[in-house]
């Protein structure tokens, strides 16, 4: 099964679940997503958080990606005022041939993941996948042994079912 893990992440904790994800799957790869929209150091995480919660869109590096390879895409996204970041909303939006393909979320968050998976369930079927399931990951438990073998069984189980 050929992985895609589509991420973005600003303090490191949704790339470090990526890449640990990434560690343990076979034929598996990574696309990180940054924001390149332009905010003073003052305005930035406020500006950030008014365009999560209004599920804005943003400008993104890369600003296009193919999905026509994989098997089953993997999102991760931090929780920014209760939704997935304007970063990850910008590749869902801007995949290509991602129809039909089956695809999970993850957040990671210190607190609640609030809206997320209704919010990530809603773009991935707008774009024509079939949505698979979230999970949400604890800034607690991003190291934690157990919580991460979680995450890749709920990952691998996602899958497409090989007949």
């Amino acid at each position: 099964m050929r992985i895609c893990i589509i991420y973005h992440s600003e303090t490191g904790n949704t790339r470090h679940v990526a890449q640990h994800i990434a560690s343990v799957t076979v034929d598996s790869r990574l696309v990180e997503v940054t924001d390149r929209a332009r905010h003073s150091a003052l305005t930035r995480f406020l500006m950030q958080c008014k365009a999560a919660r209004s599920e804005d869109k943003t400008e993104i590096e890369p600003s296009h990606l193919d999905a026509k390879d994989y098997d089953l895409l993997v999102f991760g996204s931090p929780v920014w005022a209760f939704k997935p970041t304007p970063a990850i909303h910008t590749i869902i939006d801007a995949l290509a041939n991602c129809e039909k393909k089956r695809a999970v979320a993850f957040v990671t968050c210190g607190g609640r993941p609030g809206g997320s998976e209704d919010v990530f369930r809603k773009w991935i079927e707008g774009r024509g996948m079939v949505f698979a399931g979230f999970k949400s990951v604890n800034q607690k438990d991003i190291e934690n042994d157990a919580a991460n073998a979680e995450l890749v069984a709920f990952v691998m189980a996602a899958g497409p079912k090989l007949t």
